[in-house]
């Protein structure tokens, strides 16, 4: 026997639960399913989210979110999917790891986004989010005139070291991965006046996610309070999407139709950090809002048709 939903939500990111909310306030029957972690859950303290001066941690966020979902009557389902399967009619079948059913669903919305690659370097869980940061769109602020380390690879970490250069003239590019530095490069470091440290971090001091320096690979300590990780290799998790017609760019992100967020592949839509846009919270819920809006529209539809 199979359970029907309007919806299947596959993911309980930021932008998953704001699709979520939305559909379950247009009345339908939606489904949530999320396994814990993701990439807001590292995210200690969002501090450009409007209503929110102070800041709130992706977790807290997430928290809120399912609750109001939940209020209005979505369905959370704790699990992870394992297969997505289409049917002739554009409806889909949803495969769990631990469900002994599949869950039938007549839309679908990806919201699985990314993957880091972070390093093992013992502090570092600490400080994400805190001092040490993914995003100068987002962050970029907490480093004016503060002494910043970008931790990474070349060419990321240069990138990154120019991004940040509006806010802080402090930078100190930490060659942790070995990548080669080609002379060339040193001298454009030199003239743009970041210094380079062409070594590893064996670890970060920090009191209570407050970066305090950093040790390197030679016992001595860089004096530094704010870092970036810039490091190749984040994954865009869209493996479920290998059944279906679903373009994608060269990174990997699902192109969308930019009105309605809905893919290549009929009743199939993607919102959040897996679809082509900045990586902003706020950004993903309006992704989330949008999308739902057109789910809508289309149930709608399906509704007329098969009541004449």
């Amino acid at each position: 026997m199979f359970v029907r939903y309007d919806t299947i939500i596959v993911g309980g990111g930021i932008g998953g639960l704001q699709t979520a909310i939305q559909l379950a306030r247009s009345l339908r029957r939606v489904a949530v399913v999320d396994i814990p972690g993701g990439r807001s859950t590292v995210a200690k303290a969002y501090r450009n989210v409007l209503g929110f001066p102070d800041g709130i941690s992706g977790e807290g966020l997430r928290k809120i979110g399912r609750e109001q979902a939940v209020k209005y009557g979505a369905i959370l389902i704790e699990d992870e999917v394992t297969r997505l399967e289409g049917n002739p009619d554009h409806s889909f079948f949803v495969h769990t790891k631990d469900g002994h059913a599949p869950l039938q669903t007549r839309t679908l919305v990806l919201a699985t986004g990314i993957r880091d690659p972070f390093p093992t370097i013992p502090g570092i869980q600490e400080c994400l989010g805190t001092s040490t940061f993914l995003c100068p769109d987002c962050d970029g602020f907490e480093s004016v005139e503060q002494n910043t380390a970008v931790i990474g690879a070349f060419p990321q970490a240069m990138e990154m070291a120019d991004e940040l250069s509006f806010y802080t003239s402090k930078i100190f590019l930490v060659n942790h991965a070995k990548s080669p530095v080609e002379p060339e490069i040193r001298e454009e470091i030199s003239r743009k006046g970041y210094s380079l440290v062409d070594q590893t971090v064996d670890q970060l001091l920090h009191v209570e996610g407050r970066l305090r320096g950093l040790i390197l690979a030679s016992g001595d300590r860089l004096e530094v309070n704010r870092a970036f990780l810039s490091f190749p290799g984040a994954k865009v998790q869209t493996s479920l999407l290998e059944p279906f017609s679903v373009q994608l760019n060269e990174k990997g992100h699902v192109l969308t139709n930019p009105r309605t967020k809905e893919t290549d592949h009929p009743n199939l839509w993607a919102v959040g950090d897996i679809t082509l846009h900045s990586q902003q919270v706020a950004i993903a819920m309006g992704d989330g809002a949008l999308a739902a809006i057109w789910i809508q529209k289309r149930l709608r539809e399906q509704d007329q048709s098969e009541r004449r």
